[in-house]
Order: C-alpha cells, then sequence, then structure tokens
C-alpha cells in the first residue's frame, strides 16, 4: 500500500467515525471538507449545493479559500465546472486558462492553478458538487479522483440524515410535509455569530417561514483606484428564492446616510441586482407584528386617525364583490381565509357576491421566537380544493412572506386556479414577489387597527380602519417628575 493511500484510508476512518458521532450536520461536512485536502496534499476544498431554483451553487463548507474569494459572486452551474453537476468527475489542471472556470482572474489572485470537481448526489438527485483546489500543477490520478468522489458519497450520507431528522419534524393533521431534495444544504449555512442581535433575530423570522438566506455572501466592488477595488459593500443577508439582498442597519434614520448612499451606488453599478435597506423603524415594527421588539411593548393611548371609515369600507367591499362576481360568472367559487384578522372582510364580502360562493377558513402558527420551528398549517380547510376555482381572501398583505407560505400550501392541491383578495396592501417593504389579484386600499406603513386588524388582540371589533395611537415617551423633565 502507497503512502498516498494509506493516508486516503486514515482520513476516511476519520470521516466515517465523524459522521456516526452526535455532532450536528455541519460540524460534520467542516470534518469533511478539513481532511480532505489534507489527505490529497492541496490548499483547499469546498462543498458547493445547488439552491433550491437550481441556478447557483453556494458555499456550504469551506476550508482553506479566502473570504474575497468565497465572496467573488455566485456560482452559476452551466458556466463552472458544470460536467461536475452532471454526473462527471471534473480535473482542471489550469484554471487561468480554462473557459470551463467561471471566475479565472480571481483564481488567478487566490493563487489556484489546478481543481478537481466530483457530484454529490442526494436520493438519486445531483445536489452539489465537491470540489479541491491547488495552488501546484496537479494532473488528479485516479486514485485521488475516487478518493474525491468517496467523499462526496459521504457528503451524501450526512445530508441524508439531515434531510430525514427535518422530515421527522412533527407534521400537521397527520400529514407528512415534503420538504424536496434540493437547496438542502441552505439550513446547515449558518454563521456561528451575527454582527448585531437583530440580524440573529431577523434569520430565525426567515427560518420560520421557511425562506432560504444566506449571510454576507458576497460583496460588490463600489470604488476602484488604479485597478484596485477600494471600496466594498457587503449586503447583510441575500434571499435566493425571492433573488433579494438585505442590509440591515439599527441605527437611526439622520445616521444612515451612508449606508443609503452605498445602496444607491450599488443600484448604479449593478442594475440587474435587487437590493432592499431595512431600516431600523422598519425592522421594529415587522418585529411588532409578531409581539417581539421595542415597538411589542409600547403603550398606547388608543387609536389614532382614521384611514378608512366604515361607510367608505362597504363601498370598497362591494366594488370588489362586483368586480368577482363578474369574473367568476358560473364557475362557483371557494374563498379561503385565514384565521383571525380576515374574519370581518371576509363576512362583508361573501355576502355582497352575487356568484354562488364556497367559505372555509384556515389557521397557520405564528412565529414564537423563544420556540422556533418553522410555519405550519394548524387547521385545514374542510372543502376539498382540487379543480375548484380558490380565491385567497386577506385583510392585509405586508411582507409577503405568510401569504407566499399560504399560496404554496394551497397549490399542492391543485385548484384549477388560485387569485388573491386582500382588503389592504402595504407594499412599502414587501419580501416576497406575490401577485394580489383583487386590492381594496394600499396603506401607508404604519400600525393599523380595526375591522379585524388587532394590536395585541385589541381593537378588533371597531367598525373603521384606523392608525394606533402610540403613547409618547415624556421628556426629560417629566421623568424627573415621575421620579
Amino acid at each position: 500500500m502507497s503512502r498516498q493511500v494509506a493516508g486516503f484510508s486514515r482520513a476516511l476512518a476519520r470521516m466515517v467515525r465523524a459522521i456516526n458521532s452526535d455532532i450536528a450536520s455541519g460540524e460534520k461536512l467542516n470534518l469533511l471538507v478539513r481532511l480532505a485536502p489534507q489527505a490529497l496534499a492541496v490548499r483547499g476544498c469546498s462543498l458547493l449545493l445547488l439552491d433550491s431554483q437550481k441556478k447557483r451553487l453556494i458555499h456550504t463548507a469551506v476550508h482553506g479559500l479566502s473570504e474575497r474569494y468565497l465572496r467573488k459572486g455566485f456560482i452559476e452551474p452551466e458556466r463552472s465546472l458544470s460536467e461536475a453537476v452532471k454526473g462527471e468527475v471534473v480535473t482542471v489542471p489550469d484554471a487561468a486558462s480554462d473557459p470551463r472556470v467561471q471566475f479565472r482572474e480571481l483564481a488567478k489572485q487566490e493563487h489556484i492553478v489546478s481543481i478537481m470537481g466530483v457530484p454529490v448526489t442526494l436520493r438519486g438527485s445531483i445536489v452539489g458538487s465537491l470540489r479541491v483546489y491547488s495552488r501546484a500543477y496537479r494532473e488528479f490520478t485516479a486514485s485521488e479522483q475516487q478518493f474525491l468522489s468517496t467523499v462526496a458519497d459521504l457528503v451524501g450520507i450526512v445530508l441524508e440524515s439531515d434531510h430525514a431528522a427535518r422530515a421527522e419534524e412533527p407534521p400537521y393533521n397527520g400529514k407528512t410535509q415534503d420538504i424536496g431534495t434540493t437547496g438542502i444544504g441552505i439550513s446547515l449555512l449558518k454563521p456561528t455569530s451575527f454582527a448585531h442581535p437583530s440580524e440573529e433575530e431577523f434569520a430565525k423570522l426567515l427560518d420560520f417561514y421557511q425562506i432560504e438566506w444566506l449571510y454576507e455572501p458576497r460583496s460588490f466592488p463600489l470604488q476602484w483606484e488604479e485597478g484596485r477595488v477600494t471600496e466594498m459593500f457587503t449586503p447583510d443577508f441575500y434571499l435566493p428564492d425571492l433573488d433579494l439582498y438585505l442590509e440591515m442597519t439599527t441605527m437611526k434614520p439622520a445616521l444612515t446616510k451612508e449606508k443609503k448612499q452605498k445602496i444607491r451606488r450599488m443600484r448604479e453599478l449593478y442594475p440587474d441586482i435587487n437590493v432592499m435597506l431595512l431600516a431600523r423603524r422598519d425592522y421594529d415594527r415587522l418585529l411588532a407584528k409578531y409581539g417581539y421588539g421595542p415597538l411589542a411593548g409600547a403603550k398606547t393611548h388608543g387609536v389614532g386617525k382614521v384611514l378608512f371609515s366604515n361607510l367608505r369600507i362597504q363601498r370598497k367591499v362591494r366594488q370588489l364583490a362586483k368586480q368577482i362576481s363578474q369574473d367568476y360568472e358560473g364557475r362557483h367559487p371557494v374563498l379561503i381565509g385565514v384565521l383571525r384578522g380576515v374574519f370581518c372582510f371576509m363576512a362583508d364580502l361573501m355576502r355582497s357576491l352575487t356568484v354562488p360562493a364556497d367559505v372555509d377558513f384556515m389557521s397557520i402558527s405564528y412565529y414564537e421566537a423563544e420556540k422556533g420551528g418553522a410555519v405550519r398549517v394548524t387547521k385545514e380547510p374542510d372543502i376539498n380544493m382540487e379543480g375548484r376555482h380558490v380565491i385567497l381572501v386577506e385583510d392585509i398583505v405586508d411582507t409577503g412572506m405568510t401569504l407566499s407560505f399560504v399560496l404554496a400550501y394551497l397549490r399542492k392541491h391543485n385548484p384549477a386556479s388560485l387569485a388573491v383578495c386582500t382588503l389592504l396592501d402595504k407594499n412599502v417593504h414587501r419580501l416576497a414577489d406575490v401577485r394580489l389579484d383583487y386590492v381594496g386600499f394600499e396603506v401607508p406603513d404604519e400600525f393599523l387597527v380595526g375591522y379585524g386588524l388587532d394590536y395585541a388582540e385589541e381593537y378588533r371589533n371597531l367598525p373603521f380602519i384606523a392608525l394606533l395611537q402610540e403613547a409618547k415617551d415624556p421628556n426629560p423633565e417629566e421623568k424627573k417628575n415621575l421620579g
């Protein structure tokens, strides 16, 4: 047995022991990508997994590569060692000149000379690629290719174990949830720490809605001097399914000028990139929606300005009902509402329809930071929706995350058609790309109460829709008097 083969055996034995241990899946993958390049005597190794859309390969576990190289941009499967995601082993002796390498210039700057990649499979489907990078010229031998392929098989075992563990999460109403095989490694790609607690809280919220996210995955050059990058911008989050970058700031509005300038500059330089700034006020209101954050405990003095009187609401409801009745004449639609805020709107809407319609309700779990977990259906509709024309009725659409989940759930029931009717559309900070077919009013980015909308379970019974009146903090002199 040669010295190299003996080294392969020792490395594989350590990997198998780790896989059979009780350490987390992410730690197992990190161990595999650390031991593989050591055994092959190369610089680094990376496990790249396909996102849920199969449009990008994402570094999921990495060893020996610089942050600058990892944040060079998203790797496209068709442009980067495409043979590996087609089931073949691929070797690149000269990365600087081989057209199969997507970022050749950056590979040269990283001093990467040779690359080898092998496919990673899960349940018979290719889900990514395992690659090693050498700083010396290498023509990888058959035994080296076989070793890396074996490591890729072990990666598949880890992913399968993680997949099975998630599949065993408590089902709703006795039905198993289909979590698929694409994007399987995204759940393992979690940072050990965040730069700010608000980022960690936001990540938990995204996890709840099962929205894939990556933390600081890419840096964008903004300024150059003599061909050198002098300024870069790294958004906090990237949401692959939404193709959206998010930058968060907890600073006061007066102090966010610099970040806004960077966002503006990024949009100018990269017009095809979708980027959004989530300011402190926006983030606090988003959390308050779920009963968390500084605004959730804010004292209130009741309702403020009335936005829509009951007379105006009823007029709008009749207009929506008339439009729906015309569009669904002869089709007997099913109206589905998500409890609880929608009940006032649903009751008035169905009474105003001039076509026969069935009505049903469903419920979903709500975000609780301390409990974790993912959003799930807690009450399914009783009506069979297969082959029916379904209209999802909402009281208000804000970020679109809840709506996106509900629509995905309803589509699994194979309706003949699926439309969305909402009384209120707050699209200022829409995250999910959702289509609204019937919209009553567009509303400002404010807390709204009444006509089914609540604040801490209060104000649902109001016949109108109004702004929530927040109590003002006493001024410093008043605080002294209170003491």
